[in-house]
């Protein structure tokens, strides 16, 4: 007999104590509430959505066709996808709201683009970034950390990926701080439409003066006759800001404060600096899990789970910071482990939707960590660990602020 939903264990994702302290309760839910009922927000509509937190739940449920991504199709935003901001709905049709055979050609086309090669590329220019901006740092001594150097690195990043020319540079970085600062819904869209707007500008100046940067390389992308139109190229250049930029932030800051919180882990990276080519990045992302949950799906039939009928039509979250904390899986999950092997984490998801930036985000998490460990001998917080809190944000996990001493 099916459990009634309404008495399944309920967890508010957005409540500060979530934010900042989740990973006592995902230990709770993933021993005794393996399925339980979630409200967020931003991810979960309406009355919210069923949670999974255990490792083998999410990484099945990433890769089962009876849970979709595409609200545009199962739910009534596609419908009404006339009254959504022309942002919003054009990134509801990006890769990441599609199932196959949709997404398989968008992918397809992008992956073309985003290469192995274009991110090896990146690799001189990512140093020179983290050199400079850590020069700044040196200067100040005392500084957020957070803001000045893990924010400031990828977005420099990806700024140089896009072919974003100096004179753009500043207004590019302001509109994407403020996007990210929130400012409420009607400023935020406002900065949208102009980033939106810039895009269009790079994207038309490239097709008449193609460049080796990203940009050109998605408008080239080219399978059997087969290129993104202009509206999903525009899209894609938002996607791949949104998803690479934020999330790299993330890794940096949250990594930083892993290892002032950690300090043997600390000592053995400057002892063997080398971890970070291979397993000690593997157990930053791991441990810290910038992106916390991969996107609601949608059930598309009744599926039973752990003796619960999630109905066709309910949302469901699989949240990757809990199932990379799975006792199960993991060998004390709750320590940093810079040698841990092997390290099966899902921080980069599971699936057809496994992140596309990989290559790129272990570059940049490399090549800044590296870069403060050469430059820094002592790396200390300049305020009390409790005063530290996360965005208030689900689906991704990045430190505010991280007013750190560093010298």
């Amino acid at each position: 007999m099916s459990k009634a939903i309404g008495t399944l264990e309920r967890t508010a994702l957005g409540s500060r104590q979530m934010l900042d302290h989740p990973f006592e309760r995902f230990a709770y839910l993933r021993a005794q509430a393996p399925l339980s009922w979630a409200t967020a927000p931003q991810l979960l509509p309406g009355k919210g959505g069923f949670l999974l937190t255990r490792f083998d739940d999410v990484m099945a449920m990433h890769s089962d066709d009876r849970f979709s991504t595409d609200v545009m199709k199962y739910t009534s935003i596609g419908r009404y996808s006339w009254a959504l901001p022309a942002t919003g709905r054009m990134l509801m049709q990006t890769m990441v709201f599609k199932d196959d055979p949709d997404h398989k050609r968008l992918r397809t086309l992008v992956h073309k683009a985003f290469t192995p090669k274009l991110v090896a590329t990146m690799e001189s220019d990512i140093v020179k970034i983290a050199e400079q901006l850590a020069d700044e740092v040196q200067a100040k001594r005392d500084v957020d950390l957070a803001h000045e150097y893990a924010v400031r690195l990828p977005l420099a990043v990806i700024a140089t990926m896009l072919g974003v020319a100096d004179k753009d540079r500043d207004e590019f970085h302001r509109l994407v701080e403020a996007l990210g600062a929130g400012g409420g819904k009607a400023r935020s869209l406002i900065n949208a439409h102009r980033l939106a707007k810039l895009f269009e500008r790079l994207i038309q100046e490239r097709r008449v003066d193609p460049d080796d940067g990203l940009i050109s390389q998605l408008v080239a992308a080219n399978e059997d006759g087969d290129r993104l139109s202009h509206t999903e190229t525009v899209a894609m250049v938002f996607l791949l800001l949104l998803a690479g930029h934020d999330t790299t932030a993330s890794l940096i800051g949250s990594s930083v404060l892993a290892l002032i919180q950690h300090p043997e882990q600390l000592e053995l990276l400057r002892e063997q600096p080398e971890l970070l080519g291979g397993t000690g990045i593997e157990e930053l992302l791991r441990f810290t899990s910038p992106v916390a949950s991969g996107a609601a799906r949608l059930a598309t039939e009744d599926v039973e789970l752990h003796g619960v009928t999630v109905p066709r039509g309910a949302h469901i979250l699989g949240m990757i910071a809990a199932a990379n904390r799975d006792d199960t899986v993991f060998d004390e999950p709750e320590s940093l482990d810079l040698t841990r092997k092997p390290n099966r984490h899902l921080a980069f998801n599971f699936g057809m939707h496994y992140c596309l930036g990989h290559q790129l985000a272990r570059l940049e998490g490399r090549i800044a960590l590296s870069t403060l460990l050469a430059r820094f001998g002592n790396w200390e917080l300049a305020v009390p660990p409790e005063r530290l809190h996360y965005k208030p944000t689900v689906s991704l996990r990045g430190l505010t602020k991280l007013p750190t001493r560093m010298y």
